[in-house]
């Protein structure tokens, strides 16, 4: 028996934005209608309603937050979280944009069960402060009504699913309006009701796409899925309800974002010499600071003391308004041979002190010697930048230097 569980996270976006305070009625509108389309947990408390209007919503609760809502931002947010999801189910289909089927039933020896990989699912959707609707089926459709339709517990005992499934209400269904209005008509409350039906008598009354998709919901016909494809690069952007100003508050962020790059760098057994810090500021300026490694590092710890060190140099010159972690170059894990007898265990290396140097005063700030090809010992070598290449730009003289050398030249 093929297991589809499908997750609906109805407010998506707001759920994904970093807010200091989770005390504060926020809502995100629609520019387009000007009515409210996601809702924090204290709006919700407040009254407020999904498809409220401004003016209505700010009669009700005079210190609502309103944020302007993004389609594109909403679909970056699901691919995180699909990402997130990812190393516990291989197959994950995104159904935007706010739904994710996980094609379950592979899975199920790996976990041993189905309450071990529900319980590792929840997990990281609590930890990722994302509130969902979740619905198991035998078929994507099928797990998608059941989330939509609240039927309760997650379940996958056969008889549980297919009597959950027959009292789902047809105005859960993701159908037009009209043809909503027409099951009503009809007195026709549940899909048991529709699916009862001849197949010819819903020819006969609904649209193609009603039969089309009760085909999907038994199995009948293949649902299209858009399968995720986990990114070879690393990119995560938090973008913030409150514009922040104080280096102090936007570390919290910074550190959940570099513990989400190295869980990324761990599932793959790689590592990466460089992250790039990005912040967007109040004029829509981006601005952007390099930390280096001394070699691939894929320890949270290491990288956060890199990162305080680089913007222990570093002023907030506006309020940002989003920040982010990418790292671009990802290379296979290689642990260090160390030597069990060695006087230097534990020490710090060469390489780590210049990346920590260079970390807390800036790349050009240090410098290494490099070969130059003159015959004066004194103008032999020169200070470069350290992250330059050592290779010498030329071979090293073979003849040995003359003993005694003269202020100038003399013929």
């Amino acid at each position: 028996m093929s297991l589809w569980l499908y997750l609906h996270c109805p407010s998506l976006l707001l759920d994904s934005l970093y807010a200091p305070s989770s005390v504060q009625a926020v809502g995100l509108v629609s520019e387009q209608e000007g009515r409210l389309v996601q809702l924090s947990v204290a709006a919700n408390a407040q009254g407020l309603n999904i498809g409220m209007g401004l003016g209505a919503a700010a009669l009700i609760c005079h210190q609502l937050a309103v944020y302007p809502y993004c389609a594109v931002k909403e679909q970056s947010a699901l691919e995180q979280l699909a990402a997130q999801l990812y190393p516990l189910v291989a197959e994950i289909s995104l159904n935007s944009p706010k739904g994710l089927w996980l094609h379950v039933s592979p899975m199920l020896a790996l976990y041993q069960g189905f309450p071990p990989l529900w319980q590792a699912v929840t997990q990281t959707l609590v930890e990722s402060g994302i509130r969902y609707q979740a619905g198991v089926g035998e078929t994507p459709r099928a797990a998608e009504l059941m989330a939509y339709g609240h039927a309760g517990k997650v379940s996958i005992d056969p008889e549980h699913l297919q009597a959950a499934l027959q009292q789902v209400p047809l105005t859960a269904a993701p159908l037009p309006e009209t043809v909503k209005t027409q099951f009503t008509r009809l007195g026709l409350s549940q899909l048991g009701e529709l699916i009862a039906l001849p197949t010819a008598s819903l020819t006969r009354r609904f649209p193609r796409s009603v039969v089309d998709y009760l085909a999907e919901v038994r199995g009948d016909k293949p649902t299209p899925l858009n399968y995720f494809q986990p990114p070879l690069q690393f990119f995560q952007q938090r973008v913030l309800l409150f514009e922040l100003s104080e280096q102090a508050h936007l570390l919290p962020i910074i550190e959940n974002l570099v513990s989400a790059l190295c869980r990324f760098l761990e599932q793959r057994s790689a590592c990466t010499p460089a992250l790039t810090l990005g912040f967007s500021l109040r004029d829509g300026c981006e601005e952007t600071l390099p930390v280096m490694a001394a070699h691939g590092e894929k320890d949270s710890e290491r990288w956060m003391a890199l990162v305080r060190l680089r913007l222990a140099s570093w002023q907030v010159s506006q309020p940002v308004t989003a920040v982010s972690v990418a790292a671009s170059q990802i290379d296979c894990h290689q642990p260090g041979q160390t030597d069990l007898f060695s006087a230097q265990q534990g020490e710090q290396n060469r390489d780590e002190l210049v990346a920590t140097l260079a970390a807390r005063l800036g790349e050009e700030a240090v410098m290494r010697l490099a070969y130059v090809d003159h015959h004066r010992p004194e103008a032999a070598s020169q200070h470069v930048p350290h992250h330059h290449s050592a290779t010498p730009t030329a071979s090293a003289p073979t003849r040995p230097r003359p003993s005694l050398l003269l202020p100038q030249p003399t013929p």
